[in-house]
């Protein structure tokens, strides 16, 4: 971990506003984040929980050695008392995208679309559509509760994002948030064109998504200018 750190050619914080889709990601090779995960295992079994806990031992002798190196005490960090927060589960726009993921996983767990026969191996019109209709139906699984987590961020910074009206943590969460949301609307609209029995439910998350998007842009009104490292650069 201490040498991919000190390493050159990576680009600095580029994994803090990301999608987290490292198998769709044209940065990886410029992801230090990306290069510490290389060597994780596969697997649920104990040698996962070891290998987290010594990616927590390294990290917090990492930690040491660089709040020695300028000249912090760490226990001065137990004498700071943090301001009150408001807590961001409380916000309505937090409530809102909370609610809508957990309507669309219900949906997802009863309905269990893309879940037809393989691919055949002479590849037709029907069959393209079909591949494009099971890529929206990952993207849709995948995003689906990583704009609650992101919204979520988002709000929990506010407070504390200094002077910068603009490149600060709770705009670049906001802007990754309303990205997925984009994709989300996108892949819906995939869904609805393949699901015709499902058309009317699956409007419906398509106007409480796009309902979602205004209320974060209107949250984070300069979400969608913050530049993210390497992505928007």
């Amino acid at each position: 971990m201490m040498k991919i750190a000190a390493e050159d050619g990576y680009i600095d914080s580029i994994f803090n506003y990301c999608d987290r889709w490292c198998e769709k990601c044209s940065f990886t090779s410029k992801c230090r984040s990306y290069a510490m995960s290389e060597d994780e295992p596969k697997t649920d079994g104990t040698e996962l929980f070891e290998y987290l806990s010594n990616v927590f031992k390294a990290t917090m002798l990492m930690l040491k050695e660089m709040m020695k190196e300028m000249g912090i005490d760490p226990k001065e960090f137990e004498k700071i008392e943090l301001p009150e927060r408001s807590d961001p589960k409380k916000n309505p726009l937090y409530k809102k995208v909370y609610a809508l993921s957990g309507s669309m996983h219900d949906w997802l767990k009863e309905n269990k679309p893309g879940e037809f026969p393989g691919e055949t191996e002479i590849i037709s019109q029907d069959e393209i559509r079909n591949t494009r209709f099971h890529e929206s139906i990952e993207v849709i699984y995948w995003y689906n509760f990583f704009i609650s987590a992101k919204i979520f961020r988002a709000l929990g910074g506010m407070e504390n994002d200094g002077e910068d009206e603009i490149q600060n943590d709770s705009n670049g969460s906001a802007k990754i948030a309303l990205i997925s949301i984009d994709r989300l609307i996108g892949a819906w609209s995939v869904v609805m064109e393949n699901m015709k029995d499902h058309e009317d439910t699956i409007l419906k998350f398509l106007i409480r998504l796009a309902d979602l998007r205004k209320y974060a842009e209107t949250t984070f009104p300069n979400a969608r200018k913050f530049m993210r490292p390497g992505f928007d650069q």
